[in-house]
């Protein structure tokens, strides 16, 4: 499925002095440096896999967990606690071996080179999706957060997770548009 290798392709950059990196955590953390195309596709392959396993056990447990918390908030946000955990060790274990070989970049990416890499890899017309599908998410959060009382567990986290990637999305946006207007003035 091209949803999972989409979403195992965003740990993968490159930098401004042409090198390829593997970030395992967040923009914030400072990526790996990738030798060759070899381990490229090696670390490619096991992020993939790493995805395809674990979304899709979110997305089919989901219904049947759900039950356990429905009426106490404090499980939803437990639950999304224990995952964000969970994904951390798990990856710390499937890469294990990866990373002790690898060299870390001295420093990590700024935001604008970050950013302006996946500006490069998609259209506008994807980028403004992207950022109009995160907006949607948001309102949607907002709509559930608004019932009130156990609603605000399920709403909010959905406001926070999607207020920060309409972030990054519209940042990205504003590169792409700010570059194609320089490459337009030459």
């Amino acid at each position: 499925m091209r949803y999972f290798t989409y979403i195992a392709e965003q740990s993968f950059k490159g930098d401004d002095e042409g090198h390829r990196l593997f970030y395992i955590g967040s923009p914030f953390s400072r990526p790996y440096l990738i030798p060759d195309a070899s381990t490229k596709r090696r670390l490619f392959r096991k992020m993939t896999w790493n995805y395809r396993i674990f979304l899709s056990a979110l997305i089919l447990g989901q219904p049947f967990l759900f039950r356990y918390f429905i009426r106490q908030p404090w499980l939803v946000f437990a639950f999304l606690a224990s995952l964000i955990v969970l994904q951390w060790v798990v990856l710390r274990i499937v890469f294990h071996s990866d990373l002790r070989s690898l060299e870390r970049r001295p420093s990590r990416l700024s935001l604008r080179i970050f950013y302006s890499g996946m500006a490069q890899k998609h259209s506008q017309a994807a980028l403004v999706l992207g950022l109009l599908g995160c907006i949607t998410f948001v309102v949607c959060g907002i709509f559930i957060s608004s019932a009130g009382g156990w609603m605000l567990a399920f709403g909010m986290p959905a406001v926070v997770f999607f207020g920060a990637c309409a972030v990054g999305w519209g940042y990205a946006l504003h590169l792409k548009r700010t570059t194609t207007q320089r490459s337009g003035e030459r």
